[in-house]
């Protein structure tokens, strides 16, 4: 990435998501899911063009930091994201793993918000935000 170019990490939670941009044109998201006192973290995504330029880990950064700052705990699910946690130790504090019986009620929260975004998605332009691909 170039010295000139400035990535733009936006808190997006109200979407369900945080959105990485560069000039305005979203290059990236990490979708993020409250259940209780938890954040999962299912699935995180970069625009080809910009895969392995440290977009994803900007994004991950942003939310273990924010739920750490709200007291939370992390469920990283997508796999990009269990990675990124066990390579910075400073947030294993805040890591978890499933509970006992909890992933399908875990499962059915994230799809109640993915097919939320695809709602929005299909209302089309002016009603939703996005514009990187989705799941």
């Amino acid at each position: 990435m170039s010295a000139d170019m400035s990535i733009e990490i936006r808190d997006e939670r109200d979407e369900g998501h945080y959105s990485a941009y560069l000039n305005g044109q979203r290059i990236g998201y990490a979708t993020w899911v409250k259940v209780h006192d938890t954040v999962v973290l299912p699935h995180a995504e970069v625009v080809p063009a910009w895969e392995r330029q440290g977009i994803g880990s900007m994004l991950a950064r942003r939310a273990f930091e924010d739920a750490k700052a709200d007291g939370l705990t992390v469920l990283p699910l997508c796999p990009f994201m269990k990675r990124w946690a066990e390579l910075h130790p400073a947030f294993r504090d805040i890591v978890r793993t499933p509970r006992p019986g909890e992933m399908p009620a875990v499962n059915d929260a994230v799809h109640a918000v993915r097919t939320l975004e695809s709602l929005a998605d299909a209302a089309g332009p002016g009603q939703a935000q996005h514009s990187a691909p989705q799941h």
